[in-house]
């Protein structure tokens, strides 16, 4: 592991925020969409006193839907595409669009039945275009994407490994280059489609800094194995043209999960990205930079060690740490994009933490605190002791609500942490406005993190059944919404004055 001279550390003024990911948002369309409802949450976060709202990855998903789970690190989801814009464009009827509307559930995302409504209405509102106002739109991926996505869609939906044309699958440089004059109208959907995606999330980022609302996103670290970048570039991921790869990656057995978690993505040739000057990743840092005014990389632990498990395994627990590509993988990154001062929020919770710490202090990037650890026997993560350069919440899309947390704990535990926070009375007593949310809340908003964090989960005081996701498992992730109107019942004016109080009232220097 490189060390160095500690570097000065990117200043985020001392703010208050919400994590909520866009599919959570309330709305007609069965998932939250970049339309009228998130500008509406804009409001929601500017009158309440927030200068900042975390989003989880809006990157196209895979079958999973898993925003961790991305068929494209560049390209946005179809399905947060709000489909009101079809209309005004008169790509649409108003009785098309109130169809698009129909069977879909406000507290729940049927990902299925909105995929496929989603897709069926753009494919139409696509097929009425009489000009191209995606024209100019020309992103360096876009054409690689929209080749992979027309071949997936041939194909039957198959991963790309499974193409019968071995030329295709291979990315044949020949194949490839024919291929893009052959189906050059065919892919033409793909490119309206993202070019939309990006018109309405551009308005959405402005509305918000109108607000004086920064936007913090969320990079994955890992890409699925059925995506355009290893498709394109499987070198580059140690993937084979059958899609047999030679380790997949997952994090080792934990307080989350005892046989770890196996994620099942391909892990990186840091060598040849090496190699390579790592502009793959320079160029996926600098398109996240200028989609979210600030970054947060997930599993940030994986530039220092990354957990290898042979492809193959059952579970995660025969995996091993390899090394990653520490301090001079960011070195690079920050000499190409020419700054050293990057806006990135480093994601580095966990149980066995190796050689990060010295990475975060050498690179200069924030981490990330979860007071639920603290009361659990890690107390780095007690608010006292959480200092200006961290990021702290009070759980993360991986936690459950701090409700179901309390009701989870042992008597001692729950115990001391009440005292902790100075809360006596009827802890079980959740929802908008309740009393140890506020206690909480307080706990949070005055610990020494530049910034603080609260899921909007915990902000309305919900239980377990809202839970983001369950690390180590697949049903019932990411389908929690926020039922419509359920934010007016929250007393905004209690959170400005704890903000301000608390000394958060501050803008986010956002792009």
């Amino acid at each position: 592991m490189e060390t160095g001279v500690e570097k000065s550390i990117y200043k985020y003024p001392r703010s208050a925020g919400v994590l909520m990911s866009v599919p959570m948002l309330s709305g007609p369309y069965g998932i939250g969409v970049l339309g009228a409802e998130a500008m509406a949450f804009v409001d929601f976060l500017s009158e309440a006193g927030f200068h900042v709202w975390q989003v989880l990855p809006v990157e196209h998903t895979d079958v999973s839907f898993s925003p961790y789970q991305c068929v494209s690190a560049f390209a946005g989801e179809p399905m947060l595409i709000d489909p009101r814009m079809l209309l005004e464009m008169d790509l649409i009827t108003a009785d098309e669009l109130a169809e698009r509307a129909e069977g879909m559930r406000d507290d729940y995302v049927n990902y299925e039945l909105v995929h496929e409504k989603q897709w069926a209405l753009l494919r139409k509102a696509y097929s009425r275009l009489e000009y191209k106002p995606h024209a100019d739109y020309k992103p360096f991926w876009l054409e690689t994407y929209a080749l992979y996505m027309t071949l997936h869609h041939r194909f039957g939906e198959t991963p790309w490994y499974e193409w019968p044309d071995e030329a295709l699958r291979s990315y044949d440089t020949a194949a490839i280059k024919a291929a893009k004059v052959d189906l050059y109208y065919e892919m033409d959907v793909y490119r309206f489609i993202q070019w939309i995606f990006d018109k309405q999330w551009q308005k959405l980022k402005e509305y918000a800094a109108s607000r004086k609302v920064s936007i913090v996103g969320d990079m994955p670290f890992y890409v699925s194995g059925d995506s355009a970048e290893v498709w394109s570039a499987r070198d580059l991921f140690d993937a084979e043209a059958n899609g047999d790869f030679a380790a997949v990656s997952g994090a080792p057995p934990d307080y989350f999960t005892p046989l770890g978690q196996l994620w099942g993505n391909p892990i990186y040739n840091w060598r040849l990205m090496k190699r390579r000057g790592y502009r793959w990743w320079a160029r996926r840092i600098k398109t996240a930079m200028e989609r979210y005014d600030y970054v947060r990389i997930d599993h940030f632990r994986g530039f220092d060690t990354y957990w290898e498990i042979p492809a193959g395994a059952p579970d995660a627990t025969t995996g091993k740490w390899v090394e990653g590509p520490g301090l001079q993988f960011f070195k690079t990154i920050e000499a190409l994009l020419g700054s050293t001062n990057l806006p990135l929020i480093a994601e580095d919770l966990g149980h066995d933490y190796g050689n990060v710490p010295q990475l975060l202090k050498d690179s200069g990037y924030r981490g990330m605190r979860s007071i639920q650890f603290g009361f659990i026997g890690d107390e780095k993560h007690i608010p006292h002791f959480i200092t200006e350069d961290e990021i702290a919440y009070t759980g993360t899309h991986d936690n459950t609500t701090i409700m179901a947390w309390m009701m989870e704990m042992s008597a001692e535990y729950r115990d001391r942490a009440l005292l902790y926070i100075g809360f006596e009375g009827d802890w079980t007593a959740g929802g908008p406005n309740s009393a140890v949310i506020r206690a909480w809340m307080r706990s949070l908003f005055t610990c020494g993190a530049s910034l603080a964090i609260m899921p909007i989960q915990d902000l309305l005081g919900y239980g377990a059944d809202t839970r983001t996701n369950t690390p180590g498992t697949i049903i019932d992730n990411w389908v929690f919404r926020v039922r419509p109107y359920v934010l007016d019942e929250v007393d905004k004016g209690y959170i400005k004055a704890l903000i301000i109080a608390s000394s958060r009232d501050n803008m986010m220097d956002g792009k």
